[in-house]
């Protein structure tokens, strides 16, 4: 269910502005919005914005330092400790690179002490070094010496100093300035900064490369999002004649909290239903046994409207049969459940959701894969039966079947969900005419795709009703005047309803590339004719390899296809936007 919303203002004394929110926070249920609706902004929240914006960046450093032993010095781990000792390191690597490249340049003229060229010019003899292509060195002029000193084949250059009488005027000519320090000199300093920062790696392993110290991080993490989420809230305040004021959305069942602690701590407030050309945030609470699916909406970061309906359950169940015919293999759901078995031993404190969510996909792929005869892309005669032998005739026409009787029952389900929610408006009489034209687009999909499915008779009749019950009831009249226009692209809507149908023919499409991408590469790696200690290993690289690239395919194709079936096809025929905001309370995190 979408849990029912109170739209909340607080009131308190301006000196009591912190305070406030503070114990707002604490309560943890008062969603916090802005009255005119613009982005929060202000110093202060800047200024937590980066705080976590540092602690975030010291977290990702932790996690790609080398793993360490022992405790961590709490006493001197911050995140801007963290940034300060990787500024540093980068530092360091820049001058790296810098001496780096100064030394591969000057090493193309040998080790000499600038000093030297220098004493020389103040004697009037000029020392210049150069660099020109090859076969095209200075000539010497007026009593002036050229040295070429070294040559590259590669860049087809030569490197060389002219002393003396500079002649470096010659076209082509490139002068090098003299460098500050000799070649040696430039050398030492290179190794004393790679050894500098091979000690600065290992200082900031030690610092932040334990458990320990991700832990500490980890916590910072959480007091600044905290600190930030707070200045946000104080940055939507109005403030003005000695009272500040906040407005916000709170769950019905825990309005009562709110008014205790205003009691308490002299607040005033004000509840009331939102109204309808408000907003107000959505806070899905399904059945226990379907609440695991909320884990991808956070992941895809939707939510359907706070005037739109709960699809948890629906959206459970097709998008587990989905992900089961996506994936399609006994083997990979067996790996699958493995999986989520071995890190819910060692997650034991972790939610339970996660593991549930990918227990119960697991399960329904290795029953499909059963299903199918699919056993990382092998087909056993041994475990072919009735089923299995149906779903794999060599037309494919039964699988394909399948496919559109599966999107209409999902897009019936659709329009009799709203028909129930309607009734008993006339317009309850639009969706089940909608539900009637959503079958004869399956009946007419596996007329168009299945030579031996003949189009029912009694369909005859069943369409030109269907249609008639959309026509007359989709609109009341008093409504005609003003949408009557949307009636005139029913013919277009009919036309996409049979694309709907068609759509679902995906779940055959991208199952079949699977189970052939794994034959595929099964037999790339049986049929090789190699001696058998050189085949043994070339065959299992070759299986890892082909069935994780497998796996990760339908990872894909569960994101694209799966989701797309429930957020779109699903959700148009429902009526479900997804442009809700999902309901966010101020609260501590951590």
């Amino acid at each position: 269910m979408i849990v029912p919303m109170k739209h909340l203002t607080v009131l308190c004394t301006s000196s009591d502005r912190e305070s406030t929110l503070t114990l707002l926070r604490d309560l943890g249920v008062v969603h916090v919005t802005r009255e005119d609706g613009a982005a929060p902004e202000g110093g202060d929240l800047a200024a937590a914005e980066a705080a976590l914006a540092a602690a975030k960046k010291a977290m990702e450093i932790a996690k790609a330092a080398a793993p360490t032993q022992g405790k961590a010095d709490v006493a001197a781990l911050s995140p801007e400790a963290v940034l300060e000792r990787q500024a540093a390191m980068e530092s360091l690597r820049q001058d790296i690179a810098a001496l780096e490249k100064k030394t591969a340049l000057y090493s193309r003229f040998g080790d000499f002490d600038p000093a030297e060229a220098t004493s020389l010019a103040a004697s009037g003899i000029a020392v210049t070094l150069f660099k020109t292509k090859a076969g095209a060195a200075p000539k010497a002029d007026g009593g002036a010496i050229v040295k070429i000193l070294s040559e590259d084949a590669e860049e087809k250059a030569l490197y060389g100093a002219i002393i003396g009488a500079p002649t470096h005027d010659d076209a082509g000519i490139e002068v090098i300035p003299l460098p500050e320090s000799s070649l040696s000199a430039m050398k030492s300093a290179l190794a004393d900064k790679r050894k500098a920062f091979e000690e600065a790696i290992a200082e900031l392993d030690a610092l932040v490369g334990n458990a320990d110290a991700k832990k500490v991080l980890a916590k910072a993490v959480a007091e600044r999002e905290s600190a930030r989420d707070l200045a946000a809230a104080a940055a939507k305040m109005g403030d003005g004649d000695g009272i500040a004021w906040l407005t916000g959305y709170c769950p019905d069942d825990a309005l009562d909290s709110v008014r205790a602690a205003a009691k308490k701590n002299g607040w005033g407030v004000a509840a009331r239903p939102p109204r309808e050309d408000e907003n107000p945030p959505t806070l899905l609470r399904p059945p226990r046994i379907f609440r695991p699916i909320s884990l991808v909406f956070k992941m895809l970061d939707i939510s359907p409207g706070y005037r739109e309906v709960d699809l948890s359950a629906v959206f459970y169940g097709f998008f587990t049969i989905f992900f089961a015919m996506l994936v399609g293999d006994f083997g990979y759901g067996a790996l699958m459940l493995i999986a989520t078995i071995l890190l819910r031993c060692k997650f034991r404190k972790a939610p339970a959701s996660p593991f549930i969510l990918f227990g119960v996909f697991s399960v329904a792929t290795c029953v499909w894969g059963v299903l199918s005869c699919n056993y990382f892309g092998a087909h056993p005669e041994s475990l072919d039966f009735g089923i299995s032998r149906w779903l794999n005739d060599p037309s494919y026409t039964n699988i394909m079947q399948l496919c559109f009787v599966l999107g209409a029952i999902h897009l019936t389900v659709a329009r009799l969900w709203s028909a129930g929610m309607l009734w008993p408006d006339t317009k309850a009489l639009a969706e089940i005419g909608w539900a009637g034209i959503i079958w004869t687009m399956y009946c007419t999909s596996c007329t168009v795709v299945i030579p031996t499915f003949a189009f029912p008779r009694f369909m005859f009749a069943v369409a030109p009703v269907s249609i008639l019950l959309v026509f007359l009831f989709t609109l009341h009249r008093d409504e005609l005047k003003t949408e009557g226009m949307n009636l005139m692209v029913m013919p277009l809507n009919i036309i996409s309803c049979l694309g709907d149908i068609i759509s679902y023919v995906r779940l055959f499409a991208v199952g079949l590339a699977s189970v052939k991408v794994a034959e595929n590469f099964n037999s790339m790696a049986l049929d090789m004719n190699l001696p058998l200690y050189v085949k043994i290993p070339v065959v299992v690289a070759i299986l890892l390899f082909g069935h994780g690239l497998n796996i990760a395919m339908g990872a894909l194709s569960i994101l694209v296809h799966a989701v797309r079936l429930n957020t779109l096809e699903f959700s148009n025929h429902k009526g479900i936007s997804w442009s809700g905001m999902a309901y966010a309370p101020l609260k501590k995190n951590g």
